[in-house]
């Protein structure tokens, strides 16, 4: 057996280390091990053939998976059904994107950016072998490119490129389409200034946020709530403190490096 093995800790199903105490014909527990010897490391790389396959796979079909999220994205996008009788378009606004297809595709983009200015004149297919190489780049190619990042109440904190391509992949998909999420900030607070610690409305909040995207995202994990509510010309709007925001704002983009190879770690920004 040999003594290089998968840096992401993959293992074989199945197969068992001698003094594993969890497997065998005389294991009687509840929790048996479905298989703990390590894989071994594909020549000339540091992770199995089986992460090499898929980094492959990934790496083959992000252009085309880009170009369906793109598709997707775009509110402006017609079909054949959206036309009326005679010829008139729909007088109907478009339904708004979904909040996970716009994270992904700021997520995955920035990824992109960052490897694509990490391998320079080479492509990241080009560079990929020498990147598999190295345990440092390799690491954060992973956290990137084929971990899956955990839901937290509905909520994914980061999108990696195995994320994307797990929910949309590279072609089009006519079942299962992501339905929007609804605003959840509808309830009614008493406001409570804080001297120097300026109130933004909700129009403010958004563009402080970057996005009225991100704001409901951020509102929806309660990494921030609202303060308060207040009428201007009979119509209502929401309050956050902006310092809230500013400090989300700032650990969100910490979260952002993830993945990220050491040479442009924080360079492509938000």
């Amino acid at each position: 057996m040999s003594d290089r093995y998968c840096i992401r800790g993959c293992v074989r199903r199945g197969e068992h280390y001698a003094a594993c105490q969890f497997s065998g014909p005389d294991y009687e527990g509840a929790f048996p091990c479905t298989g703990c010897a390590p894989r071994e490391a594909r020549d000339g790389v540091l992770i199995c053939a089986g992460c090499y396959g898929r980094a492959r796979r990934l790496i083959r079909d992000v252009d085309d998976m880009m170009g369906r999220l793109d598709s997707l994205a775009d509110p402006m996008k017609a079909t054949p059904t959206d036309k009326q009788p005679g010829g008139g378009g729909s007088v109907e606004a478009p339904a708004p994107i979904d909040a996970d297809l716009l994270d992904a595709i700021r997520d995955v983009s920035h990824t992109l950016v960052a490897w694509g200015r990490f391998t320079g004149r080479r492509t990241i297919d080009e560079a990929f072998d020498d990147i598999a190489n190295d345990l440092e780049d390799m690491t954060r190619f992973g956290e990137g490119w084929l971990d899956r990042s955990l839901v937290i109440d509905g909520i994914r904190g980061f999108w990696t490129v195995a994320d994307a391509m797990a929910k949309w992949g590279p072609e089009r998909r006519v079942k299962g389409e992501p339905e929007w999420q609804h605003d959840v900030t509808a309830e009614e607070i008493e406001a409570i200034p804080e001297w120097g610690d300026q109130l933004l409305n909700r129009d403010e909040a958004e563009r402080e946020a970057g996005s009225a995207n991100t704001l409901r995202r951020w509102v929806r994990s309660e990494l921030i709530a609202p303060v308060g509510t207040i009428y201007v010309a009979g119509r209502r709007t929401t309050l956050f403190r902006r310092s809230e925001i500013v400090r989300v704002k700032y650990d969100q983009s910490m979260k952002q490096r993830a993945g990220r190879p050491r040479a442009t770690t924080g360079e492509d920004g938000e």
